[in-house]
């Protein structure tokens, strides 16, 4: 079984269901916000996964709906998913790298408030795309391109106080996004319905303290990074890397069955939005452990 939320909306699954299905987020997203002054940067602010919370139990839904058969006509192929997944990186990391490469340029309070109404569009593109009956390519390109400017705004303006920090973030993501890659390619990690059940859970709980979190910072109740600071905030993110990185494997897993079950070729595009939000959501968390790191050094 597989998670992809978008897919529970979509009458061709629905239809041709022979097993329940339970997919996966599709999109979180959370905000950016940082205690005010560019100063004190950002202290939570970029949660992009409210939304996989809410979608990551739907991916494994479609994960059976697809009849079992022989590839058709017009059936999707691994690689399809993989190359739309490759499109939709590259308009994110090509945006982000722009907006961060003018962010001296542009100003500290500038560049705040464009991370700020660029993640508010992505996620009001992401809750379209969750009730979708498949995700459109306009809506994936869309939210990338969103993404992309929004993350590399929040980096240039980080990089600015805590200088290489974006470098270790995206590092970071390389090495977690391809450990998770050869789990599941080496079939030494496989998702479970328990297993899925205790993300859920995982990730509820999370947005909730992310929220509370953050009402904190913002009303100065708590200052810099909140209840997320010091050792505390560095065990909570490599947890939450955990979760993602297992969640990360499970959208594979989508792919591969919805490979499997004769999945329209349309379907790469909602495969490819998943695992996007899925490796956004990785570098936002290690970013942040990043930031700890250089914050208390």
């Amino acid at each position: 079984m597989s998670y992809n939320p978008f897919m529970n909306s979509f009458s061709y699954f629905q239809g041709q269901a022979t097993t329940p299905n339970t997919q996966y987020p599709a999109a979180n997203q959370g905000q950016y916000t940082g205690q005010g002054q560019y100063g004190q940067y950002p202290q939570n602010q970029y949660d992009p996964y409210a939304q996989n919370a809410a979608q990551y139990s739907q991916q494994a839904q479609y994960a059976g709906a697809f009849q079992e058969q022989q590839a058709r006509p017009g059936a999707m192929t691994y690689d399809d998913a993989m190359v739309k997944t490759l499109i939709l990186l590259a308009v994110a990391v090509v945006s982000g790298a722009a907006t961060m490469a003018l962010t001296p340029t542009i100003g500290s309070n500038n560049i705040l408030v464009i991370a700020i109404v660029t993640s508010i569009a992505a996620f009001v593109i992401g809750m379209v795309a969750a009730f979708q009956k498949m995700v459109k390519p306009w809506l994936a390109i869309g939210y990338a391109l969103l993404e992309g400017i929004a993350l590399g705004a929040l980096t240039g303006a980080v990089d600015m106080f805590y200088p290489g920090v974006g470098l270790q973030a995206v590092l970071g993501t390389v090495i977690v996004v391809g450990v998770a890659v050869f789990l599941h390619v080496s079939g030494k990690v496989r998702t479970t319905p328990k297993g899925r059940r205790i993300v859920s859970v995982v990730l509820i709980s999370y947005i909730i303290f992310g929220v509370m979190n953050l009402i904190l910072t913002w009303t100065g109740i708590l200052p810099g990074f909140g209840m997320r600071g010091g050792a505390v905030g560095i065990i909570l993110g490599l947890f939450i890397i955990a979760v993602a990185g297992y969640m990360l494997i499970g959208d594979l897993e989508t792919v591969k069955l919805a490979v499997q079950k004769n999945a329209p070729r349309e379907f790469a595009w909602t495969c490819a939005f998943g695992i996007v939000m899925t490796v956004l959501w990785i570098y936002v968390e290690i970013l942040r452990i990043a930031m700890i790191f250089a914050s208390d050094r």
